[in-house]
């Protein structure tokens, strides 16, 4: 297993330090805190309970063997810094504690910190996440503080095995955060936070984990469709990836205020559904809630069952190029919507572009792409011809010198490269095929 990078920079978290000549810091900390959980002893789970041990401080704390989780997490943070963020399973299934609310900014920036402490398998120091990270479009630094002293102002509920019996761990997240009394509105500046040892034994310790894609979390616009799209992440390639709720479970998994939207018909309308397509807009897996599976007594549903599927090729294809869509018209899209122009059918395409021209596309492909597919195998491939295929669909066909790449190629790239090339094109050649060489003979 890979080990965390050794070398200074922005990913990479550090000691606090005082640096002279720098703005004054500001820090931090409750000073009730004392890093341990509390535990309240409720009912024993039925089977296919979702929640893992629970890793709680006790009265003295003793080293404790890093979980699979953490030796993933610091792997992926090594191979691909924030494209991909590894979360604890026994955070997905957690909650705000006493009814509290973590907004949407605080729930995606929380992952992310997550994420960067798996780099260092969640060891208990200062942590630095670039503000860039989690910035987005927004230029101004309140939003980001705002979100972070959400999260220092919380505790979240773990429910799980501890002692034999299923219990309720309650515990604070941050111990303390650093925030410069001037603040600095650019990219350059960073965030420095640290967890409480109860949050990150938790982590430490878990043997079970979704793998969230950066790109994907940052594009979800509700709190209920994010957690349901963390559940997703943790459950749809599993054996079984069901998942039965009761109904006050539920409402807290997905953050519904307390008292809000008491019918299950109208938390169903107002959250759940509405949760549900997004996250099939976005997510390489879909998800659905069986009428079937509705547990009911009376008039009264007491349960539900989500059950989670991967998508076939041909809808991830789908959900990459929506992802890669200005999130404008999403909406109109999810619904089905968009008003379509009628293209004329008897418009003849024009001709084939030759061999001079093919190379001066692949030339811009070559530009835009630079960043998304790694270099070797860009070096690889060499434009061959661009050729018409089923209803009036043209594609640019790239040679390489092996069949393995040709492989690797179109299993980890096509999508990228064909949106590339349609992007180019306006939509005139909206595919791309990889040939080996032919082998001469001896």
């Amino acid at each position: 297993m890979p080990k965390a990078r050794r070398t200074k920079d922005l990913h990479t978290p550090e000691a606090p330090r005082t640096e002279s000549g720098g703005p004054s810091m500001l820090i931090v900390e409750p000073g009730s805190l004392d890093g341990k959980t509390i535990i309240d002893a409720i009912p024993e789970p039925g089977p296919g309970s979702a929640h893992s041990a629970l890793a709680v401080l006790g009265e003295a704390s003793v080293p404790t063997e890093v979980g699979l989780t953490a030796r993933v997490a610091s792997a992926t943070f090594e191979r691909d810094g924030y494209k991909h963020l590894i979360k604890a399973a026994e955070a997905v299934y957690s909650y705000p504690a006493n009814g509290a609310r973590l907004s949407l900014p605080a729930q995606k920036m929380l992952n992310f910190m997550i994420h960067l402490a798996g780099s260092q398998n969640f060891a208990n120091r200062l942590y630095r996440l670039p503000k860039r990270v989690v910035r987005g479009n927004h230029k101004g630094n309140e939003r980001i503080f705002d979100a972070l002293k959400e999260i220092f102002d919380s505790s979240l509920v773990v429910i799980g095995p501890f002692r034999g019996r299923r219990s309720r761990a309650e515990l604070r997240i941050l111990s303390s955060y650093v925030r410069p009394e001037e603040e600095d509105d650019t990219d350059a500046a960073d965030i420095h936070f640290q967890f409480t040892d109860a949050f990150l034994e938790i982590q430490r310790t878990s043997q079970l984990w979704a793998k969230l894609s950066g790109p994907a979390m940052v594009k979800v616009t509700s709190t209920y469709a994010l957690k349901l799209y963390e559940i997703g992440m943790q459950r749809y390639q599993m054996d079984y990836p069901s998942l039965e709720l009761d109904i006050d479970t539920l409402r807290k998994l997905l953050n519904v205020p307390d008292g809000a939207y008491k019918d299950f018909g109208i938390l169903r309308t107002r959250t759940i559904d509405r949760a549900i397509a997004e996250v099939n807009h976005l997510a390489p897996f879909r998800v659905s809630m069986p009428e079937d599976k509705i547990k009911r007594r009376g008039r009264k549903i007491e349960a539900v069952t989500l059950d989670f599927a991967a998508k076939d090729e041909e809808e991830v294809v789908e959900t990459f190029l929506e992802r890669e869509r200005h999130s404008a018209g999403r909406r109109a899209r999810r619904s089905g919507t968009v008003e379509r122009l009628a293209i004329p059918t008897t418009i003849e395409p024009g001709p084939l572009p030759d061999a001079d021209d093919v190379n001066a596309l692949w030339a811009a492909a070559l530009h835009a792409l630079k960043g998304k597919v790694p270099a070797p195998l860009l070096n690889e491939l060499t434009p061959l011809r661009v050729e018409d295929v089923a209803h009036g669909v043209r594609r640019l066909v790239l040679q390489t010198r092996t069949a393995a790449t040709a492989d690797a190629a179109g299993m980890n790239h096509w999508p990228t490269i064909k949106s590339a090339l349609s992007s180019l094109t306006m939509g005139l050649i909206a595919d791309v095929a990889f040939e080996a060489a032919a082998r001469r003979g001896k």
